[in-house]
């Protein structure tokens, strides 16, 4: 039996609960009314026949609460419950999400304040996430609105910007991966599988070494190293931990050497990465992207940085900030502009943001390009790096003869007038040679390269 309502659009929803539920799975109601709570979930009573039992209406229809919220065109709905007082059976649903768009402003932050967070702090950021929720997207956004913004002298928050940016990406899937046909910092990337990923910490520490010995090329360049999947990578050597361990000095050596990091992987705990303790996660910012990815956080480190209070009502804003975020992703149909979630682990205090989508991504390759040609020029045994002026090194200011002049030291892309020398980017040798096409063939592992992925030192 249904209820006289009249026009009420949630006495229509009760009605028509009961009749898709016996159309659906033969289960017959009567609708009892129902209640309008301040939360903005309605609560729907019903009468039931005494042959049933109670606990197996409320099964039946918990198991067909979905459909039966997607036939009907509600939210949610959000329990099925036999009340204890009567013979009654509880069906409340919501027709939209408990937290409103005026209100998850408070919860969350923006995508364009999370790009502020990132380009006004050192770089020095660990991103977890689990497989595909987004941590290569994230990375190329982090490392484009970095590249824009400029990086500051000694990788501190504040101070002067370095004039030139130069970015070196390692991701040993690169080669072997079918899901990134359009890797999106493949531009910077130099090291495409695990053997190349590998020797990646070797030239790292190759280059804090020279910036220590040579100033003012890290005074005019400033190096960020993107590690994809470093867990997997350190995992991947002979010796995982004495590799983790030299890849630890080189986090607490060169930081202050303009020397920046974005590293990401799988594990929230940092013990999980060979060499590395979870005392050591003060030596990144770490990111966490997806609500179940912060629940698993929060369980393992939210004491040591909330107060329980704050630590339980974050944990409650999880809740909400889900069912917005669940709602928001089915008007979605490019799976790039999903939303997604992450906390920022701060000093401070954590910070949840909403994270920009891979639409944001936006390279100056020429400036890249030019900015790559001055690192090598400056490097160059032929003109030395104390030899080059800041006019010459800063291409915004320097007259056209000044660079030419500059780049007449060395031919690019080609045969080399210096000492420096074309090394494979997947197994480290200078056993190369050019092709027609003018991709580089490794004698060592019969691998082609375009030119430039190629390494020169």
């Amino acid at each position: 039996m249904y209820g006289e309502f009249g026009f009420d659009i949630n006495g229509k929803i009760a009605n028509e609960i009961a009749r898709t539920l016996f159309t659906d799975i033969s289960l017959a109601l009567n609708v009892k009314g129902f209640q309008v709570k301040p939360d903005s979930v309605v609560d729907v009573g019903y009468g039931y026949s005494r042959s049933v039992h109670p606990k197996a209406i409320v099964e039946a229809i918990s198991k067909h609460s979905d459909t039966l919220a997607k036939k009907l065109g509600l939210f949610k709905i959000t329990s099925v419950r036999k009340l204890e007082i009567t013979d009654c059976i509880v069906v409340s649903y919501r027709m939209g999400p408990a937290i409103k768009a005026d209100e998850i402003k408070l919860m969350v932050g923006t995508p364009d304040e999370f790009i502020n967070y990132v380009v006004s702090h050192p770089i020095r950021y660990r991103l977890i996430a689990d497989p595909g929720v987004g941590k290569t997207p994230t990375t190329a956004v982090m490392i484009s609105e970095i590249v824009k913004a400029g990086c500051t002298r000694g990788n501190t928050g504040k101070g002067e910007k370095v004039p030139h940016t130069l970015v070196t990406v390692s991701y040993p899937g690169a080669v072997a991966s079918l899901k990134d046909s359009n890797y999106p910092l493949e531009h910077f990337l130099k090291y495409g599988d695990t053997t190349a990923a590998i020797k990646s910490f070797d030239d790292c520490l190759d280059d804090g070494n020279f910036r220590v010995q040579n100033p003012t090329f890290a005074a005019n360049f400033f190096q960020i190293w993107a590690w994809d999947e470093l867990d997997n990578t350190l995992n991947s050597c002979s010796e995982p931990y004495k590799a983790g361990e030299n890849l630890k000095k080189i986090l607490k050596q060169f930081g202050h050497n303009n020397i920046g990091w974005i590293v990401s992987g799988q594990s929230v705990m940092t013990k999980q990465i060979p060499g590395f303790t979870n005392d050591d996660r003060s030596l990144f910012t770490e990111i966490i992207i997806g609500i179940s990815k912060i629940r698993h956080y929060l369980n393992t480190y939210g004491k040591g940085k909330n107060s329980e209070s704050n630590l339980a009502k974050l944990t409650r804003n999880l809740d909400a900030i889900e069912e917005y975020i669940e709602h928001k992703n089915e008007l979605v149909t490019d799976d790039a502009r999903l939303l997604r979630v992450a906390l920022v682990v701060d000093s401070r205090s954590p910070k949840l943001y909403f994270l920009p989508n891979l639409d944001k991504v936006s390279f100056n390759y020429s400036l890249i390009e030019e900015t790559k040609r001055l690192a090598r020029v400056a490097k160059s045994p032929d003109t030395g790096y104390t030899r080059l002026t800041h006019d010459t090194l800063n291409p915004s200011i320097a007259s056209t003869d000044t660079v030419m002049s500059a780049a007449s030291f060395s031919t690019i892309g080609g045969s080399r007038q210096s000492d420096t020398k074309p090394y494979c980017p997947h197994c480290g040798h200078a056993n190369l040679t050019v092709r027609k096409d003018k991709r580089y063939y490794c004698l060592n592992c019969k691998k082609i390269t375009v030119s430039n992925k190629i390494v020169w030192k």
